[in-house]
Order: structure tokens, then sequence, then C-alpha cells
């Protein structure tokens, strides 16, 4: 009796190390992402807004990267993804709950963050495969110039950028395996850009 609970517990603590161990690794992945999404880079050079709005969208932007690697990884399944968003989405969250949003508050936007989320990944999947299938980038420059730049008024070469940095990214993980990715964190390419 004493051997199988000292068995039970040994395996719930591998267990736990097991998910701690992947749930560190999700954290590196998140936290790479928010680095990169709040880079002067894009709010100097390509004259983004500085605010909550867009430094979601740039979080969803650079997350999307990730998340279309995953969808089209030929070697089976993963919960990368769905531990992405679920970490993503308590972050989200947190945040909320941190600028002082109450319980109904916070149910109300994170409802909002979810729509919006769904809404611009299937614009940015739909645009990647037209841009990569038909050479038509027209559905992201729209898909950007709506979301990251809210519609405002800018340079067609920032948006390029967009679809540039992108794409390359997406290239960039493709060609390695996920273990590779995973041991880098999700490592961003830096695109050099002239303005």
């Amino acid at each position: 009796m004493l051997r199988s609970r000292h068995l039970l517990t040994r395996g719930l603590i591998s267990l736990l190390m097991f998910f701690k161990k992947e749930n560190i690794q999700i954290n590196k992945i998140y936290q790479n992402i928010v680095e990169i999404s709040r880079s002067k880079f894009f709010y100097l050079d390509l004259k983004l807004k500085d605010n909550f709005e867009t430094r979601f969208d740039l979080i969803i932007f650079h997350a999307f990267i990730i998340f279309f690697y995953y969808k089209n990884l030929k070697q089976g399944k993963s919960s990368i993804s769905q531990e992405l968003f679920d970490f993503m989405f308590s972050d989200f969250e947190n945040n909320l709950r941190e600028m002082g949003f109450g319980d109904i508050a916070v149910n109300k936007k994170m409802k909002v963050f979810i729509t919006a989320f769904y809404g611009r990944i299937a614009q940015y999947s739909k645009g990647v495969d037209d841009y990569k299938d038909n050479g038509d980038k027209s559905l992201l420059q729209q898909t950007i110039l709506n979301n990251i730049y809210k519609g405002d008024e800018t340079f067609i070469h920032h948006i390029n950028y967009f679809i540039d940095y992108m794409t390359k990214n997406i290239d960039h993980f493709i060609k390695n395996d996920e273990s590779k990715n995973l041991e880098n964190n999700f490592c961003f390419i830096d695109l050099k850009y002239g303005i």
C-alpha cells in the first residue's frame, strides 16, 4: 500500500514537472512574441500608433505566423498551438484585470478579443494562401491596413514590409523542423528595412 502511494506520488510529480516544462516553453515563445511586438521599429519606422490596440494586433500578427506554421505542419498534431493560444488569452485577461476591469467587463472584453482574434487569423490565413498560391497580395494588404494601421492612411511600402516580414518568417519556420523552432523559441528573423 505504501509503495503504491509512493509510486503514485512520484508519477504525479513527474506529470507536474512535464506540464511545468511545457508551460515554461510556451511562456518563452509568448514572451518572444511580446518582446518583438514592442519593438520601437514598428512604431517609429513603420509609423504605427503606440497604444493597446496596436500592441494587441502585433501580438496576434506574430502569433499567427506560428499558428500558420502549425496549421501546415506535415508531421502530425502538436499541442503547442492550443497551449500558446491559452497562454496568450490568459495573459490578455490578466492584463485587463491589472488595468482595473471587473469580472463582467473582463468577460465582455475577452469575447471581443476572441472574436477579433479569429477574424484576423482567418483573414491572414486566406491572404497568405492567396499570395502563395496566386501571387495576389491584395487581401493581405487590406487586412494589414485594417488591423495593424486601423484603416489609417499609410505608405504602401509599409504594408508590403509586413507582408514580406510575415511570409519570410513563415518560410523560415517551415524550413526548420519543430524541435529546432522550439529550441529557438520561434525566434523571428529580422528583415532589414530602408525607408
